[in-house]
């Protein structure tokens, strides 16, 4: 029987831990370019736009870049495009260069979560899949928490740069970890026509809707929160203490949420965070200030905790070993959408607008249709994907 803590989830996790407390410095992309260039608003965005559109893209085509270098080469060299990032923009501000280190970014956002999270289903017992993808989930997501509050303080302090400085070294650690991930040889099945025949399923719908409502949370906070931020003083410690509950909470949830949806069920554990979350967007709709901007935040996380978690088990249940990799691409694809459509629909907001409340209300009606939806995903849970 294979252990809940195998010892490819027990490197991976450490790994991620370290990258994503480094890949935490997106919560502060948008207010250190804003202080440390002359570029427009749309210009700072369209950054993490391209980042998003292009990891979205990858998910389709992945599968062959997978099979080109294998499993351990995919994990290893899309981990040095996170740093490669960060030490690009410390080392220049012209703007095409950027850019295209957020390309490059992209193809290696896609290889890194694919490739890992397949490994770490491959490597998980059958009746533990909630339990490894919330492990998974929860040493990533406590890494960007506290790297949300290392980044803050240290912008506070030291400046801007010490912000990248800070973010590069603890990504550079979580590269070395990576080149003791355990190396696996899988058979896959190849075909761009498969992932796009998963998506068609009423089962890989609902999910994917899922997938794309949590991730307007975690675009929405990218957006909206900086946003707000910037009409206070001392914006990034403001920024840290509201927004830090987000990855907190994904901590947490991810933990707990992934062993309670192997004796639940996958759908039945989403029904109440839906509601939480609605209701917490709704109130900071209407009422925003750090308290309510806080909750709401803690709402999100909820989502943006328990959401990927139950998907990647989901993934593990419903689909064969050689197809989940196929599978990834074909619900995450939607993950990364809604990332670019909320950051795409707050910057719309604000134009026509000048703030970015409505965007609170717009979220808080979808998370309760995902609400809806959870009911009936409950009777599809057995479909193959």
């Amino acid at each position: 029987m294979r252990k809940y803590l195998s010892r490819d989830l027990k490197i991976l996790s450490f790994a991620f831990f370290f990258l994503f407390m480094g890949a935490s410095f997106q919560q502060f992309l948008r207010p250190y370019l804003q202080e440390t260039t002359s570029w427009s608003e749309i210009k700072v965005s369209t950054i993490l736009i391209v980042l998003y559109s292009v990891i979205m893209v990858w998910r389709i085509f992945i599968q062959y870049s997978i099979l080109a270098l294998g499993d351990y080469r995919s994990i290893v060299l899309a981990s040095l495009t996170y740093s490669g990032f960060v030490a690009t923009l410390y080392l220049t501000k012209q703007y095409p260069l950027i850019v295209l280190a957020a390309f490059v970014w992209g193809w290696g956002g896609a290889s890194l979560w694919i490739a890992s999270s397949t490994q770490v289903l491959d490597a998980a017992r059958e009746s533990g899949y909630g339990k490894a993808s919330g492990a998974f989930y929860a040493a990533t997501h406590a890494g960007f928490a506290i790297g949300v509050i290392i980044l803050g303080r240290m912008g506070q302090r030291f400046g801007n740069d010490a912000i990248l400085l800070s973010a590069l070294a603890a990504m550079i650690f979580g590269n070395v970890a990576m080149l003791f991930v355990p190396r696996r040889r899988v058979q896959r099945e190849l075909g761009v026509r498969a992932v796009f025949s998963m998506m068609r399923g009423t089962k890989a719908r609902i999910v994917s809707f899922f997938l794309f409502a949590s991730s307007l949370g975690f675009g929405f906070l990218l957006g909206a929160f900086t946003g707000v931020a910037r009409t206070k003083e001392q914006s990034f410690i403001y920024l840290a203490n509201a927004a830090v509950l987000f990855p907190l909470a994904r901590c947490v949830i991810s933990l707990s949420g992934g062993a309670i949806s192997d004796r639940l069920g996958r759908a039945r554990t989403l029904v109440l965070p839906f509601i939480i979350s609605a209701l917490s967007l709704l109130l900071a709709g209407i009422w925003s200030n750090i308290v309510t901007i806080g909750l709401s935040s803690l709402g999100l996380g909820l989502l943006g905790g328990l959401v990927p978690v139950a998907a990647m088990a989901i993934i593990g249940d419903s689909a064969a070993k050689e197809r989940r990799h196929l599978a990834f691409g074909a619900l995450f694809f939607w993950r990364d959408m809604g990332v670019v459509f909320s950051l795409i629909l707050g910057q719309f907001l604000l134009l026509r607008l000048g703030d970015f409340r409505l965007c609170f209300i717009i979220f808080a009606g979808i998370f309760l249709l995902c609400a809806l939806l959870s009911i009936i995903l409950i009777r599809r849970e057995a479909e193959a994907l």
